[in-house]
Formats: C-alpha cells, sequence, structure tokens
C-alpha cells in the first residue's frame, strides 16, 4: 500500500510539476519531429506574456522560453495543490466527487480557449487536437499519482459509487 503525503503542499507541488513536465515533454517531442525544438514555448512566451502580435516562428526566443516555463510550471503548481486539496475534500464527501469531473473538463478546455482567442499564430501552431492529447496526458499522470496516494478516496468511492446516495 502507497504512503499518504503529509504535507498537502508536498503532494499538490508534486502532482503539479508531474502536470507540467508532461505537457512540456508532450510539445518536446511535437517540436523536435517537426524540426524545431522549443518553438512552443518560445511562441507561447511571445505572444502570451511579450504580448507579441507576430512572434518569431522560425528562432527560438529566449526570454519567452524561459518567461513562458516559469509561468506554466506555476500554473500547474497552483492547479495540482488545488486538485490535492479537493480530493482531499472528496474523500469524506461523496458530491464533491462530482467537482472533480467538471475540473477534468475545465483542464481540458481553458488551455484550448486561450490558444484559439489569443492569436491566429497560436490556432495554427498549435491545433485543437495537439492540447487536447497534452491535457489529457497531464490529466492521466496527475490522476494516476493522486489515485494510488489516495487509499481512502478509492475506499470511499467502493463504499459509495459516484451516482450513488451516501448511506
Amino acid at each position: 500500500m502507497t504512503e499518504q503525503f503529509d504535507s498537502l503542499k508536498d503532494e499538490g507541488t508534486f502532482a503539479g510539476l508531474l502536470g507540467a513536465a508532461t505537457v512540456a515533454i508532450w510539445f518536446l517531442v511535437l517540436d523536435f519531429i517537426a524540426g524545431a525544438p522549443m518553438r512552443t514555448p518560445s511562441v507561447l512566451g511571445q505572444v502570451l506574456l511579450l504580448g507579441r502580435d507576430n512572434p518569431d516562428v522560425v528562432n527560438v526566443d529566449f526570454a519567452g522560453v524561459i518567461l513562458y516555463s516559469a509561468f506554466h510550471v506555476a500554473l500547474f503548481l497552483i492547479f495540482g495543490l488545488a486538485l490535492s486539496r479537493l480530493l482531499r475534500w472528496a474523500e469524506s464527501e461523496s458530491v464533491v466527487r462530482y467537482a472533480l469531473l467538471q475540473v477534468f473538463l475545465v483542464f481540458e478546455v481553458f488551455f484550448v480557449a486561450l490558444l484559439w482567442m489569443y492569436n491566429e499564430t497560436t490556432r495554427t501552431l498549435f491545433p485543437i487536437w495537439k492540447t487536447l492529447i497534452a491535457n489529457t496526458l497531464a490529466a492521466l499522470v496527475m490522476g494516476w499519482y493522486l489515485w494510488k496516494h489516495h487509499p481512502a478516496i478509492r475506499a470511499a468511492i467502493k463504499k459509495v459509487p459516484l451516482g450513488a446516495a451516501p448511506v
């Protein structure tokens, strides 16, 4: 049986880092296949954080890479902490388990919507399928990690499955 972290901060931080690394590796692999390593964080950094309307998609902007990478990790840390807290709450409250499903949907839709609304370059370079796969992989990795470290949620779901009224 796997031990649960005593610290919510440790657990949430590790879950967030796993999610951030999963997305980063996915896009790094895609960038390498396309022959343009680091293009994803470079373009996203230029558009989202440096405010450029016409980002350089050929040359890597290292300021954009560093800024976006820090921003990306920070967002995942916040998300990991929130998810860990929500999971601990769901162990004792069956209705909160439904919120976990909603969090997954928001996680999937948020970044896709951001890319599509923000800039034509991001819509072209990052089609929906790439982002949906990245977010799904991150959600699966984070979910697997938290599932393995929360025997209480597994027991609670066996006792009161989703859709059943608490006894």
